[in-house]
């Protein structure tokens, strides 16, 4: 029974086009990313975290954050194994090493000096304004896919079941300060120090949960999502 049910959570209605759509979206967010990590104007905020904890501990992003979710999903395992599906696995693995992959690429280009790091500071706020824009959509798409989420994002809903009487709203908010949070107390003792713009990985905490609504309107709409 417990088998069936797992095979239910992975294998859904309408699974040929979702699971193409998650895995694109997996693509985008580390793509992405790597735009918002060389801006350096902030980052979502488990990338924040996740960023500064393992440049403290001399790692890099994608073999931390491989670590960091594998403990995560213990806890998917025992709270809340309905969340569990392709995406999880896809965003526990691969974002952060496709991340790393288009970091190296723009430094080994040029890219991250003529453009990213460039003292033109109206270029450097429109390449990160595109690229927050597309990491948040695609963020939101691969949400509303509805083949499992990451451990790192299904930790709030079971917080929130384990709160009824608060809001997720409000359980995501405090849950991606607390990322930031931890984010900034590893930066305090790193010689590199902080890893990405505290203020811009505050702002996207804010934008990231009204961004799934939104899209998650569009697909039902559209793709009958």
């Amino acid at each position: 029974m417990f088998l069936k049910n797992l095979k239910n959570h992975f294998i859904v209605p309408g699974f040929a086009v979702k699971f193409p759509v998650m895995v694109i979206s997996i693509f985008g967010m580390g793509f992405f990313l790597s735009f918002l990590i060389e801006a350096g104007f902030g980052t979502d905020p488990c990338s924040f975290m996740n960023r500064n904890l393992a440049s403290r501990l001399g790692m890099t992003l994608g073999n931390f954050q491989l670590i960091i979710n594998a403990f995560l999903f213990v806890f998917c395992l025992i709270f809340a194994r309905s969340l569990i599906g392709f995406g999880t696995f896809f965003n526990w693995i691969f974002i952060g090493y496709i991340a790393d992959f288009f970091c190296a690429v723009w430094k080994n280009t040029g890219f991250h000096d003529c453009i990213l790091k460039s003292e033109n500071l109206h270029l450097r706020i429109i390449v990160f304004a595109f690229a927050i824009f597309l990491f948040v959509v695609v963020a939101a798409t691969y949400m509303n896919a509805q083949l499992g989420i990451a451990p790192y994002d299904a930790f709030p809903m079971i917080i929130s079941g384990w709160l009824p009487k608060v809001s997720f709203f409000i359980v995501r908010i405090c849950y991606d300060y607390l990322a930031i949070f931890i984010g900034l107390i590893a930066s305090l003792s790193n010689p590199l120090g902080r890893q990405g713009s505290l203020l811009g990985s505050m702002i996207l905490a804010l934008s990231i949960g009204p961004a799934v609504t939104l899209v998650g309107k569009f697909m039902k709409k559209h793709l009958g999502f």
